[in-house]
């Protein structure tokens, strides 16, 4: 008995911290920093112009702790018929022009556009 509750005790301890590290913090309603790139380009994703005053867009693409909230909000993994990539460590999710991916191993990245001109939402990355 004293050995059973010894490992339920023992499971608990290493459960419990590995559980605290996918919570996202506390909410503060402070700014948080946040890191990525971003490119405004006039044209398509993929045939990029340099921007005119009549065409300009912006892709972003935001990783770290920020992208890892993104990702978990947005549902349910794409079919793998349906990812940027067959790789069985590889995970895509999207929800309207977002779309954020985490591959084993590696930082979680999410992508969306802007058109600049029409202010409307847009992809911000191609497979």
């Amino acid at each position: 008995m004293n050995i059973r509750l010894a490992c339920c005790a023992m499971a608990l301890a290493l459960f419990s911290p590995s559980q605290a590290a996918d919570k996202p913090p506390a909410w503060t309603g402070e700014p948080r920093p946040l890191r990525g790139d971003y490119q405004i380009y006039g044209g398509t994703l993929s045939e990029m112009l340099p921007p005119t005053r009549n065409d300009q867009k912006v892709a972003i693409m935001v990783k770290g702790e920020l992208a890892r909230e993104l990702f978990a909000q947005l549902g349910p993994d794409v079919k793998q018929e349906q990812a940027c990539s067959s790789s069985a460590d590889y995970r895509e999710r999207r929800r309207g022009d977002i779309t954020c991916v985490h591959t084993k191993g590696a930082a979680y990245e999410c992508y969306f556009g802007l058109d600049l001109r029409t202010g409307k939402w847009m992809y911000g990355a191609i497979c």
